[in-house]
């Protein structure tokens, strides 16, 4: 097996433990590599995976905190369970989001895409769900994979789906009069966005956008998806 350690440098406990895992690796006999690695070990949290999306290979095994809800492990934790996972490689497989605009893909999403005004005023959004169209004012609203459905869409009133599930979750930013509930949606559909005004996209809380008025995103489910190893508990 190959491997190779992406880590977060600002974080010192991240930098210690990727020389431990490191060491680790050598002891396993597991190959370290830069690049073509059939395993990605993500030290630093969520927000290390989601901030190295492009750079990710193989089955993702994450070492974060006790805030981390996608890395598998935390610092003190990590080591019986990757050595479970080199014992029995398995891994489960979870969708992403495609982002497009007029047709090109702009992005993609481990977690979620989000719309917020720009200003702090209220947005008109409209929501196209295959035939469906809705219309609603509201701060914004989030669109997320299962695997983000327990981050800012589960803080912001939606429901904590099962990571292996096909599905998307839509969830309002404060919408007024509760004029939309969040929704789960099967991921073959096909979701339009756009606002009567400006505002900003944001991908997985990383990559920011700035759309005119009335700009029309689509977002689908993406046709690759990610692999998460499967460790013991």
């Amino acid at each position: 097996m190959k491997a190779k350690i992406l880590h977060n440098r600002k974080k010192d406990w991240a930098v210690k433990t990727a020389k431990e895992v490191s060491d680790f690796l050598k002891a396993s006999k597991v190959q370290e590599v830069p690049k073509g690695a059939d395993l990605t070990i993500v030290i630093g949290g969520d927000g290390t995976i989601l901030y190295n999306k492009n750079e990710l290979e193989g089955a993702i095994f994450g070492i974060g905190s006790d805030l981390s809800h996608i890395c598998q492990s935390h610092a003190d934790t990590w080591k019986p369970r990757l050595e479970s996972f080199l014992k029995n490689p398995k891994a489960e497989e979870r969708i992403l989001l495609s982002v497009s605009l007029d047709g090109k893909e702009i992005a993609f999403a481990i977690n979620d895409a989000a719309f917020l005004s720009r200003d702090h005023n209220m947005l008109h959004l409209s929501i196209g769900i295959g035939g469906d169209e809705r219309t609603f004012p509201g701060d914004g609203i989030i669109i997320s994979t299962p695997t983000g459905s327990t981050a800012y869409a589960y803080s912001a009133g939606g429901v904590a789906m099962d990571e292996s599930l096909e599905a998307f979750e839509l969830v309002p930013l404060a919408p007024f009069k509760r004029a939309f509930d969040p929704l789960v949606i099967s991921a073959q559909r096909e979701i339009r966005v756009s606002t009567e005004e400006p505002c900003h996209l944001l991908i997985d809380g990383q990559q920011l956008f700035q759309l005119k008025e009335k700009t029309p995103v689509t977002i689908r489910k993406h046709k690759r998806k990610l692999a998460f190893a499967e460790v013991q508990k």
